[in-house]
């Protein structure tokens, strides 16, 4: 894409930053919606546990974007405060156990928040008999 084809879908700096978040939440929520809507007891947690084992299996790097957008305009990651919130609501309304899926999204929060700001306390090994422990404790 050109400067100027850039340009015309994004006049500023924000709107492509917008863009770039939206981006990031339509496809993070479709990567979760299909194994959700089978409507299984735990069926969001498991696909969100899923998702997020598969982005460490391909070593996806953090999405530093959503950092980004936060050192440019803090109000920017106001979709994604109720994106977050929308899927715990939906991650409890699918649960067999709303305190241990709540348990899991928020380890998994926990996780990525350390690699973004470069604070891991566990290494790889932990994390995976952590998400072990996790899905064990999930309806099958």
């Amino acid at each position: 894409m050109s400067k100027g084809g850039l340009l015309y879908h994004f006049p500023s700096k924000n709107r492509l930053m917008e863009a770039l978040v939206e981006d990031y939440l339509h496809r993070f929520d479709a990567a979760l919606s299909a194994e959700e809507s089978t409507k299984r007891p735990d069926a969001a947690i498991c696909a969100y546990i899923a998702q997020f084992l598969t982005e460490r299996k391909h070593d996806a790097p953090p999405a530093s974007g959503l950092l980004a957008a936060l050192a440019e305009d803090p109000d920017m990651l106001a979709p994604v405060r109720r994106f977050e919130r929308d899927f715990l609501t939906r991650i409890r309304a699918n649960a067999s156990d709303p305190q241990m899926a709540t348990l899991a999204f928020l380890a998994i929060q926990g996780i990525r928040a350390m690699e973004l700001l470069n604070t891991k306390v566990l290494d790889s090994r932990e994390e995976d008999a952590l998400m072990t422990w996790l899905k064990d404790r999930l309806a099958p």
